[in-house]
């Protein structure tokens, strides 16, 4: 009898510290487990990435439907210099890097990839004149494609869509270099990732070919941007962004794009002075006019001033 009396109370103890009264359960929050629109669904996410990010990742995958369902030839999609020059077949230009074949073990590594390098850097990339904003980011891509589409006709590739994931990752590794990264496991700084990346792809036998051109369109982007003006004293104007993607993008993205004097601030990679990273040589800045007729603006004001 005792040892029953001992088991009904401790279930009784069990019910009460289960049991909650109406008024605590009303101040409970509702549960989050299998909910819609809790903040944590697919669509959410997808409202999270960067809008460059948001608009590859996007295209990637219905272009990967229609491939996956014969709804669309490859042939049309894919990267044809001699389409593009003679019969104006200009959405090529694009297409080839929204081309990674059906649906696969490989399309979800290549699309992990893309998203996570490519948030990564679209939120504070390299500051080419537009603030280290999302018009930096999409005027280095552009750039990337030029490179990637001209090494593509010479190599004969066809789809250089992995070669513009491995650039934005070279240019991610050099912008942040001390970063921590994990492959596989293995604890790595990020400046040796596009590296060891290339080594695990040569270790199970997939082709490099895109990867490489990658690699080298990136080293040419970061080279350009800020190995040379900071070593040799060279001239950035050439990757300096344009007027019209900066007023396209309001300056959104990494940061705001703020003018001073004949130029714009730039935010400096970790590790390095804001004042050195703008000044050198006079890096990303633009010049008045000093042709005939040309005026001298002044200081100006800061983007998205009242």
């Amino acid at each position: 009898l005792l040892l029953k009396r001992e088991g009904h109370a401790e279930e009784e103890e069990e019910e009460a510290r289960l049991s909650v009264c109406p008024k605590e359960r009303a101040s409970m929050p509702p549960g989050r487990v299998g909910r819609v629109g809790d903040g944590n669904g697919p669509r959410e996410w997808l409202e999270s990435l960067p809008v460059i990010t948001r608009a590859w990742f996007l295209g990637s995958v219905v272009s990967t439907c229609l491939l996956s369902f014969g709804m669309v030839s490859a042939t049309r999609l894919v990267w044809q210099w001699e389409l593009v020059s003679r019969k104006f077949e200009v959405w090529r230009l694009v297409t080839p890097f929204l081309v990674w074949g059906s649906f696969s073990f490989p399309f979800l590594i290549n699309m992990y990839v893309l998203v996570q390098y490519s948030r990564n850097y679209e939120a504070g990339p390299y500051d080419t004149g537009g603030g280290g904003s999302t018009a930096d980011y999409a005027w280095m891509l552009a750039m990337g494609m030029a490179i990637l589409l001209a090494l593509s006709t010479f190599l004969g590739v066809v789809a250089p869509s992995q070669g513009l994931t491995y650039m934005v990752m070279y240019a991610w590794s050099r912008r942040n270099p001390t970063t921590p990264v994990s492959l596989y496991g293995f604890q790595l700084q990020a400046v040796y990732l596009p590296w060891a990346l290339l080594l695990f792809n040569m270790v199970i036998g997939n082709d490099l070919t895109a990867p490489l051109m990658g690699v080298f369109a990136g080293h040419v982007y970061y080279f350009a941007v800020d190995a040379a003006p900071a070593q040799y004293g060279l001239s950035a104007d050439l990757v300096s962004t344009p007027q019209f993607l900066i007023d396209l993008f309001h300056g959104g993205g990494g940061g705001p794009a703020t003018r001073v004097g004949g130029g714009f601030t730039a935010t400096a990679p970790p590790g390095r002075n804001n004042n050195e990273h703008n000044n050198r040589n006079g890096l990303f800045q633009r010049r008045p006019n000093t042709g005939g007729g040309g005026h001298h603006w002044g200081a100006g004001r800061p983007l998205g001033a009242d």
